[in-house]
């Protein structure tokens, strides 16, 4: 038993050195360019100590979120430049969750951004070069949408402005043109075209309305996709729906409130985010004060983050459960005893068999002490081989109660004696 305790320390040396190895060696794969085999070796070493409990650190773990950063940054990069820029949107939005602030990050998605808004551009400039103006219109303000103010985008809506003027030949046909499409609720439509109207005839008021009643209800309806991604606890998708709802229409009843609500499902996600790995690393207070903090700001989770609350308390209970079963593993009872009768005062309503336990410990304890007791009363009627059998017994019972090897070694070198004068 105690040449297994002295290997216990030397055991943990020697993971703590295999894991700094495999850093030094991701590392290198990292100064090689080879990011994928850098954050992989570091996922695989991760997986492996969480699933044998042996934990990770919180070291390990910004090494292995800073491998997994570089990966996707880099495959980013090669999606962008293989023009899979939705792709790359995606690896660059996991990189951006964990740090908003992340510089080469919001580097790459502009230029995503970029190629989409000129692929969109280029195809307006095909439907344009075909006079389909409507569908070269639908492309450019989709390309002003990835890239606000992107000027071929901006040159193409205004070619298709001159175009209509052409075949409309003043604002009066455009205003027209709205009106006819306000009773089908084709606001987009209808901004479009009281929009051109303005731009013909600045002093057209009748237009200019027209344009406001269009935004009016092109926010309401944004506000409706946001309100139906909330639904669906998307979040960041609501709350990019109800900005550009408030930029059409500031009065938007309720819009503020949503923006605010949206940010504070936000922030409270990252919380969240932030106590899963402080369970990981089993720092559970700290864990359960985010998720305090969380479920105070959430309207949207308040029941998820109330099972990660209960969760959090369950793996504590096993975590100080362990530790005490650890103790009797080792032979170590009386700790045990003491830890196993600890683990009952802070968790009455119990974590596994720690009663049964306690009870076996304590009948471990008094039989060794019994038998311990009933040796000495047979060595001190001269019973050698009586005592020696108690003896024996007390040290089955518990191994370390007292030193009962050196007591028969001692007790059977009497014996020994004896028979040979």
């Amino acid at each position: 038993m105690t040449k297994h305790l002295e290997l216990l320390p030397v055991a943990l040396l020697l993971a703590a050195c295999l894991t700094t190895s495999e850093v030094d060696e991701s590392r290198n794969y990292s100064r090689l360019g080879e990011h994928e085999r850098a954050f992989q070796l570091l996922d695989e070493v991760r997986e492996q100590r969480i699933r044998s409990g042996a934990g990770v650190d919180e070291a390990f773990e910004r090494e292995h979120a800073a491998a997994r950063a570089r990966f996707l940054l880099e495959r980013a990069r090669q999606r962008i430049f293989l023009e899979r820029e939705d792709d790359a949107l995606a690896d660059l939005a996991s990189v951006l969750a964990i740090d908003p602030e992340h510089a080469e990050a919001q580097v790459l998605r502009q230029r995503a951004y970029r190629k989409k808004a000129m692929h969109a551009t280029e195809d307006g400039d095909e439907h344009l070069f075909k006079n389909e103006l409507e569908q070269a219109l639908v492309c450019y303000l989709e390309a002003g949408r990835y890239v606000p103010g992107y000027g071929p985008a901006a040159d193409g809506e205004q070619k298709v402005r001159v175009a209509v003027s052409r075949l409309t030949a003043h604002a009066q046909q455009q205003f027209l043109e709205a009106v006819r499409k306000l009773p089908e609720f084709r606001f987009h439509e209808v901004r479009w075209h009281s929009d051109n109207a303005v731009v013909n005839d600045k002093s057209r008021q009748d237009a200019a309305a027209l344009k406001q009643r269009a935004n009016r209800e092109i926010a309401r309806k944004t506000f409706e996709r946001g309100q139906a991604c909330q639904a669906k606890d998307q979040f960041g998708a609501a709350l990019v729906e109800y900005r550009t709802a408030k930029k059409l229409d500031e009065s938007l009843a309720g819009v503020d409130e949503a923006i605010a609500q949206m940010q504070r499902e936000l922030e409270a996600g990252g919380l969240v985010d932030r106590a899963t790995m402080l369970m990981r690393l089993s720092r559970f207070a700290e864990a359960r004060e985010n998720l305090t903090r969380a479920h105070e700001m959430s309207l949207m989770t308040r029941g998820t983050i109330t099972e990660l609350l209960i969760e959090s308390r369950r793996r504590e209970g096993e975590r100080d459960f362990t530790a005490c079963h650890d103790l009797e593993i080792l032979g170590r009872k009386r700790e045990a005893l003491a830890a196993f009768e600890a683990l009952v005062q802070k968790w009455p309503d119990g974590i596994a068999d720690e009663k049964a336990r306690i009870e076996g410990l304590r009948a471990d304890i008094d039989g060794a002490a019994r038998e311990w007791e009933a040796g000495e009363a047979a060595e001190g009627k001269n019973d050698l081989p009586g005592a020696i059998e108690h003896f024996r017994a007390s040290f089955q019972y518990y191994a370390d109660f007292r030193n009962a090897k050196e007591r028969i070694a001692q007790l059977q070198a009497r014996i020994a004696g004896s028979s040979g004068s």
